[in-house]
């Protein structure tokens, strides 16, 4: 559903209570502005995107961490000086 900001200036309490079932999109000279959400559904989608996101980082690092990092500089400079056998 579409209202002109005037109409959400006149009576909030009406849009306020309608965006409990349906959002409720607000308009200026004919663009968007902003929308009226429910916010128990605004909660739960909130909730289920953070899971998403929590599951794709899950699905995207490494199972083991990789701390052995090798670097032939550094192996051959301790090797130069007997550090290394």
């Amino acid at each position: 559903m579409q209202i002109q900001v005037s109409e959400l200036k006149a009576n909030p309490v009406k849009y306020f209570d309608l965006a409990r079932t349906i959002d409720v999109i607000v308009t200026r000279h004919g663009k968007n502005l902003g929308r009226i959400v429910c916010e128990e559904k605004a909660a739960k989608l909130d909730s289920v995107n953070a899971f998403d996101e929590l599951m794709e980082l899950v699905k995207t690092s490494p199972s083991e961490p990789n701390i052995t990092i090798y670097d032939p500089v550094k192996e051959e400079r301790l090797s130069e000086r007997g550090l290394l056998s």
